[in-house]
């Protein structure tokens, strides 16, 4: 089994160029995602405003996702909740990782613990501007996590820009492809199935 990551900013598409991965290698691929490794909200750090910061690396169990992707790696299959986002309206599910030919990790901080990067076979970093990305994010927030736009607002200009700047767009620069997701990400995939298929 070898081991993909996917990072890059909220609302860059690394979903999108997720689902083209699916879409071509099927059963050949599974997926793990950092969302899945949030700390509970009681431990998660708060800003100076009292509210839960989200947008931190320390607010991912690195220790626990380094655990399962080195069970995969050995062939067994591992078990977790799914995240909720801390809304009512989501519930949670348990869910099963089987071990494939390629293992694809994604999130926002894929590539912030040492032990967990040590693992990856490539990295791909998915890019797009700022104000697309918030465009983005307020419509999945809204829409599909429940969230008012206050809060998208709140979260985006005191969380999420100031973590890309700090802890994610300086892995542009690092990973082995960057897919420029900001009009036609089909191009950067094309590149990154080839780079997996050799």
């Amino acid at each position: 089994m070898k081991l993909v990551a996917l990072t890059g900013g909220s609302g860059s598409g690394k979903s999108t160029v997720l689902n083209g991965l699916v879409e071509h290698f099927g059963q050949r691929a599974s997926i793990l995602s950092l969302d899945d490794y949030y700390r509970p909200k009681e431990e998660l750090p708060v800003d100076e405003n009292g509210e839960t910061n989200y947008d931190v690396p320390q607010a991912i169990n690195h220790a626990d996702l380094f655990r399962d992707l080195k069970t995969l790696l050995s062939g067994e299959s591992v078990s977790l909740k799914t995240y909720t986002y801390n809304k009512d309206l989501m519930k949670s599910e348990i869910i099963t990782i089987e071990p494939s030919e390629w293992m694809i990790v994604e999130g926002l901080f894929v590539m912030h613990d040492e032990n967990v990067r040590s693992l990856f076979d490539l990295t791909a970093y998915i890019d797009a501007d700022p104000a697309t990305r918030l465009e983005r994010r307020k419509y999945r927030d809204e829409t599909v996590r429940g969230y008012s736009p206050k809060e998208v607002e709140y979260q985006w200009t005191n969380h999420v820009r100031p973590a890309d700047i700090e802890h994610i767009e300086p892995w542009k620069e690092k990973c082995d492809i960057v897919i420029d997701n900001e009009s036609d990400w089909s191009e950067g995939l094309a590149q990154l199935i080839k780079l997996m298929d050799r």
